[in-house]
């Protein structure tokens, strides 16, 4: 309990220094104590979070925020975007401190509830467990009816006032397996949406595979072409995400193999019988940066740090498109810019997996 009171005590000294120190900061390389704050204060929560039994939604829902908001932060020192830093420092730091106060509130709850009759514990936690398949219910639009089991809470509570343990008991009993058979069926649910967004993903791809194929030809490259109709047809076929994020990879793998056979005969040809521009070469490589993209927005999926990468990514690429006419050395240092990016978001979904 003290630690929560020395967070909470934290906090407040940071509030109040916020209106002297941050603005008194003249430089990006000034505000790096900011990140190191959030970051401690960060690894704090998390740890308590950890210890929990179970995890509240609320608690979850401004965690990911905060992450994500001092992954931002973090972003935007590196860019010397001190208003930015600022506005994602306070933000991220108010949102670590509500957490605090909910676990302090979880914990003081804790307390008074040892003090309650065994059965009434009990209902108390299926209750909780009850409150959350609801929300991951209507997370996953699974439409699950929720009437039998309040039913059955509402029975458990009337037969532990008046004093009925056998009955209690039994009604206890029926909810535990009424709340199994609930959480298979939102399991079910959520590995079907899965597929579904991957299926989605797969369909994007065959247009992808098609013009793959047509360069393949064309280069010449028939074993590769080859394997690019095998990959389609098991991508079109495929029933699991497993399979789909496979063979994903696979085109992906191809398609650079691709890229890379059509550079060296470029290279090969006299340039000026050819004259490659700018605009071409620059539209190789954001091809495939946005391939690369592409997969790993399909494998972040549950990681706000690793999408907000991803997206930002997404973001210069069609920007990049859009101005080729720009000087080399300015799409080149937007190019190394994306490349870091997608660098980030695949490190946070490696060690999330």
């Amino acid at each position: 309990m003290n630690k929560f009171y020395g967070i909470l005590a934290l906090f407040a000294i940071i509030g109040l220094l916020l209106p002297t120190t941050v603005m008194t900061t003249e430089a990006a390389s000034d505000l790096d104590y900011m990140l190191t704050i959030t970051e401690n204060a960060k690894t704090y929560i998390k740890s308590k979070i950890d210890k929990m039994d179970n995890s509240d939604a609320r608690i979850l829902d401004l965690y990911g925020q905060s992450s994500s908001e001092i992954n931002k932060l973090s972003v935007a020192i590196k860019d010397g975007d001190v208003k930015s830093a600022r506005e994602l420092f306070v933000s991220s730091m108010s949102k670590l401190k509500q957490i605090s106060i909910i676990l302090n509130q979880i914990d003081v709850g804790k307390a008074e509830e040892s003090e309650l009759p065994n059965h009434l514990q009990t209902i108390k936690r299926y209750e909780m467990n009850y409150n959350k398949l609801q929300q991951i219910s209507q997370r996953l639009g699974a439409n699950i009816d929720f009437s039998e089991m309040e039913s059955l809470l509402s029975l458990a509570k009337q037969n532990a006032k008046e004093g009925n343990d056998s009955k209690t008991k039994q009604a206890i009993d029926q909810i535990a397996l009424k709340g199994i058979n609930i959480y298979k069926t939102l399991q079910s649910a959520n590995e079907e949406n899965k597929i579904i967004r991957a299926q989605a993903l797969a369909e994007r791809y065959v247009d992808k595979i098609n013009t793959l194929i047509v360069q393949a030809k064309s280069s010449g490259l028939l074993e590769h072409a080859q394997k690019l109709e095998n990959t389609k047809t098991h991508l079109i076929t495929a029933n699991s995400t497993d399979q789909i994020t496979k063979n994903i990879k696979i085109i992906i793998t191809i398609n650079n193999k691709i890229q890379e056979a059509n550079t060296n005969n470029i290279q090969e040809i006299n340039v000026d019988e050819i004259k490659l521009s700018h605009k071409q070469k620059f539209a190789v490589q954001l091809n495939q940066l946005e391939t690369k993209a592409k997969l790993l927005y399909s494998e972040a999926q549950g990681s706000n740090a690793a999408l907000y990468y991803v997206e930002k990514a997404f973001s210069i690429i069609e920007d990049l498109r859009d101005n080729l006419d720009s000087s080399e050395d300015k799409i080149i240092s937007k190019i190394k810019l994306v490349e870091q990016l997608l660098s980030k978001a695949e490190r946070i979904v490696q060690e999330s997996t």
